[in-house]
Protein backbone atom coordinates (compact mmCIF):
# COMPACT_ATOMS: atom_id res chain seq x y z
CA UNK A 1 0.00 0.00 0.00
CA UNK A 2 2.65 2.65 1.04
CA UNK A 3 5.05 1.45 -2.49
CA UNK A 4 1.62 2.59 -4.23
CA UNK A 5 1.49 5.95 -2.86
CA UNK A 6 4.48 6.88 -3.81
CA UNK A 7 4.48 5.84 -6.75
CA UNK A 8 1.44 7.80 -7.49
CA UNK A 9 3.14 10.73 -6.15
CA UNK A 10 6.26 10.01 -8.09
CA UNK A 11 4.01 9.84 -11.11
CA UNK A 12 2.02 12.78 -10.67
CA UNK A 13 5.23 15.01 -9.84
CA UNK A 14 6.62 14.11 -13.24
CA UNK A 15 3.15 14.55 -14.82
CA UNK A 16 3.11 17.88 -13.75
CA UNK A 17 6.94 18.65 -14.72
CA UNK A 18 5.95 17.57 -18.22
CA UNK A 19 3.29 20.22 -18.48
CA UNK A 20 5.03 22.89 -16.80
CA UNK A 21 8.33 22.77 -18.91
CA UNK A 22 7.15 24.69 -21.80
CA UNK A 23 5.62 27.13 -19.76
CA UNK A 24 9.11 27.95 -18.11
CA UNK A 25 10.94 27.54 -21.20
CA UNK A 26 8.66 30.11 -22.81
CA UNK A 27 9.22 32.52 -19.83
CA UNK A 28 13.15 32.03 -19.75
CA UNK A 29 13.38 32.68 -23.40
CA UNK A 30 11.45 35.95 -23.10
CA UNK A 31 14.02 37.05 -20.51
CA UNK A 32 16.83 36.03 -22.14
CA UNK A 33 20.33 37.70 -21.10
CA UNK A 34 21.28 37.75 -25.06
CA UNK A 35 20.06 41.65 -25.68
CA UNK A 36 22.18 42.67 -23.11
CA UNK A 37 25.85 41.86 -24.52
CA UNK A 38 28.20 44.50 -24.97
CA UNK A 39 28.23 43.87 -28.74
CA UNK A 40 24.33 44.12 -29.02
CA UNK A 41 24.23 47.67 -26.84
CA UNK A 42 26.38 48.67 -29.02
CA UNK A 43 25.15 48.14 -32.29
CA UNK A 44 21.68 49.15 -30.95
CA UNK A 45 20.28 52.53 -33.13
CA UNK A 46 20.17 55.15 -30.00
CA UNK A 47 21.36 58.92 -30.19
CA UNK A 48 24.22 59.89 -27.50
CA UNK A 49 22.32 62.73 -26.45
CA UNK A 50 20.35 63.85 -23.01
CA UNK A 51 21.41 61.46 -21.33
CA UNK A 52 24.65 62.16 -18.91
CA UNK A 53 25.92 59.45 -16.56
CA UNK A 54 28.52 60.13 -13.38
CA UNK A 55 30.10 56.95 -12.45
CA UNK A 56 33.63 56.99 -11.01
CA UNK A 57 36.42 55.40 -13.40
CA UNK A 58 37.72 53.37 -11.01
CA UNK A 59 36.26 51.32 -7.96
CA UNK A 60 38.55 49.34 -4.87
CA UNK A 61 35.38 46.55 -4.73
CA UNK A 62 32.31 46.40 -7.20
CA UNK A 63 29.97 46.08 -4.26
CA UNK A 64 28.34 49.54 -3.62
CA UNK A 65 29.43 51.88 -6.27
CA UNK A 66 27.93 55.31 -6.38
CA UNK A 67 26.16 56.19 -9.80
CA UNK A 68 24.25 58.94 -11.08
CA UNK A 69 22.04 59.89 -14.26
CA UNK A 70 20.59 62.70 -15.44
CA UNK A 71 18.27 62.74 -18.83
CA UNK A 72 16.80 65.14 -20.17
CA UNK A 73 14.67 64.43 -23.40
CA UNK A 74 14.74 66.31 -27.20
CA UNK A 75 12.40 68.89 -27.46
CA UNK A 76 8.72 67.98 -27.76
CA UNK A 77 9.62 64.40 -26.66
CA UNK A 78 8.75 62.66 -22.83
CA UNK A 79 10.85 60.06 -21.28
CA UNK A 80 7.93 56.67 -20.52
CA UNK A 81 11.14 54.68 -19.34
CA UNK A 82 14.54 52.89 -18.88
CA UNK A 83 16.97 50.81 -18.28
CA UNK A 84 20.24 50.43 -16.37
CA UNK A 85 22.53 47.55 -17.75
CA UNK A 86 25.68 46.40 -16.70
CA UNK A 87 26.32 43.67 -19.68
CA UNK A 88 29.16 41.63 -18.03
CA UNK A 89 26.88 41.11 -14.50
CA UNK A 90 25.23 37.80 -14.11
CA UNK A 91 22.20 39.87 -13.85
CA UNK A 92 23.20 42.70 -16.56
CA UNK A 93 19.71 44.11 -15.97
CA UNK A 94 20.20 46.77 -13.24
CA UNK A 95 17.26 48.59 -12.75
CA UNK A 96 14.37 49.31 -15.50
CA UNK A 97 12.10 52.39 -13.96
CA UNK A 98 8.57 53.03 -15.95
CA UNK A 99 7.87 56.54 -15.27
CA UNK A 100 4.15 56.97 -13.84
CA UNK A 101 3.95 60.05 -16.05
CA UNK A 102 5.92 61.17 -18.86
CA UNK A 103 8.59 63.56 -18.11
CA UNK A 104 10.83 65.77 -20.14
CA UNK A 105 13.65 65.96 -17.46
CA UNK A 106 14.61 63.05 -15.02
CA UNK A 107 17.54 62.79 -12.10
CA UNK A 108 18.25 59.37 -10.21
CA UNK A 109 21.36 58.65 -7.84
CA UNK A 110 21.55 55.17 -6.57
CA UNK A 111 24.50 52.72 -5.84
CA UNK A 112 24.80 49.64 -8.61
CA UNK A 113 27.21 46.31 -8.16
CA UNK A 114 29.12 45.61 -10.99
CA UNK A 115 31.20 42.02 -11.27
CA UNK A 116 33.69 43.17 -13.32
CA UNK A 117 35.57 46.02 -15.19
CA UNK A 118 32.67 47.11 -18.16
CA UNK A 119 30.82 49.31 -19.47
CA UNK A 120 27.53 50.86 -17.84
CA UNK A 121 25.00 51.49 -20.22
CA UNK A 122 21.74 53.98 -19.36
CA UNK A 123 18.93 53.29 -22.29
CA UNK A 124 16.32 55.46 -22.02
CA UNK A 125 12.37 54.84 -24.25
CA UNK A 126 11.00 58.24 -25.57
CA UNK A 127 7.13 58.76 -26.05
CA UNK A 128 7.46 58.14 -29.61
CA UNK A 129 9.24 54.64 -28.94
CA UNK A 130 12.92 56.27 -29.91
CA UNK A 131 15.91 55.60 -27.42
CA UNK A 132 18.44 57.98 -26.45
CA UNK A 133 21.28 56.09 -24.30
CA UNK A 134 25.02 56.85 -23.08
CA UNK A 135 27.78 54.40 -21.48
CA UNK A 136 30.46 54.84 -19.15
CA UNK A 137 33.55 52.59 -18.09
CA UNK A 138 34.28 51.48 -15.00
CA UNK A 139 37.17 49.36 -13.86
CA UNK A 140 36.75 47.70 -10.99
CA UNK A 141 39.65 46.75 -9.13
CA UNK A 142 40.21 44.41 -6.10
CA UNK A 143 42.52 46.81 -3.91
CA UNK A 144 42.59 49.99 -5.30
CA UNK A 145 45.94 49.61 -6.39
CA UNK A 146 45.61 50.34 -10.30
CA UNK A 147 48.65 51.28 -12.66
CA UNK A 148 47.00 52.98 -15.42
CA UNK A 149 50.29 52.16 -17.71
Amino acid sequence: MMQSKVLKRSLLKGIAVLFATPYFRGSWASSSNNDYTQKNLQSLPIKKEGVSIDLPPLADTGNSIPMSIQIQAPAQRRIQSFEIIAPENPNPMVMQITLPQSQSSYRLSTRIRLALSQDVWVIVQLDDGSKIGQSLHCVVTLNACFDAT
